[in-house]
C-alpha cells in the first residue's frame, strides 16, 4: 500500500497548486510524505527522522516490556508513542497548510508606488 502512495508522489498535477487532501494522505501513510509532495525537503528530512526514531523506540521499548514485564520500559514506550503521535499529527497538519500556501507568492504581490504600499491579488491564479 505504501508503494501506491510513493507512486502518488511522482504523479503530480500539471498546474502550479498542490492538493491539500493529497498532502495529508501522503503524510498519513508515509513519514513526511506530504512535505516531499509540497517540495519542503529539509522539513521532510527532519520530520521523517523524528517520526521514524520515535516510532522505532516506542516499539522497541514495548517489545522489551513484553519480554521483561518492567513497567519503566512500558512508561518509556508510552512516552515515545506520544512523541510519535505528536510528530505524525504535526506532519499532516503542516502538509495541509503548506499545500494551501504552495503558490501564495504567485497569487499575492506586494507593490509599492509613490502613493504607498499596497497588496495585489491575482484573480486568475486565485484559490
Amino acid at each position: 500500500m505504501s508503494v501506491f502512495f510513493a507512486l502518488l508522489l511522482l504523479v503530480d498535477s500539471p498546474d502550479l497548486s498542490k492538493s491539500p487532501t493529497k498532502a495529508v494522505l501522503l503524510s498519513a501513510f508515509l513519514p513526511a510524505g506530504g512535505q516531499i509532495y509540497n517540495e519542503k525537503y529539509f522539513k521532510a528530512a527532519v520530520l521523517a527522522s523524528i517520526e521514524t526514531y520515535s516510532g522505532y523506540k516506542a516499539l522497541d521499548y514495548y517489545l522489551s516490556y513484553r519480554k521483561s514485564g518492567d513497567t519503566e520500559k512500558f512508561k518509556s514506550a508510552v512516552s515515545f508513542g506520544i512523541y510519535f503521535l505528536g510528530a505524525w499529527l504535526y506532519s499532516m497538519a503542516d502538509a495541509y497548510v503548506d499545500a494551501h500556501l504552495f503558490d501564495f507568492g504567485k497569487k499575492v504581490q506586494f507593490t509599492s508606488s509613490s502613493r504607498g504600499v499596497g497588496v495585489r491579488y491575482n484573480l486568475k491564479g486565485g484559490m
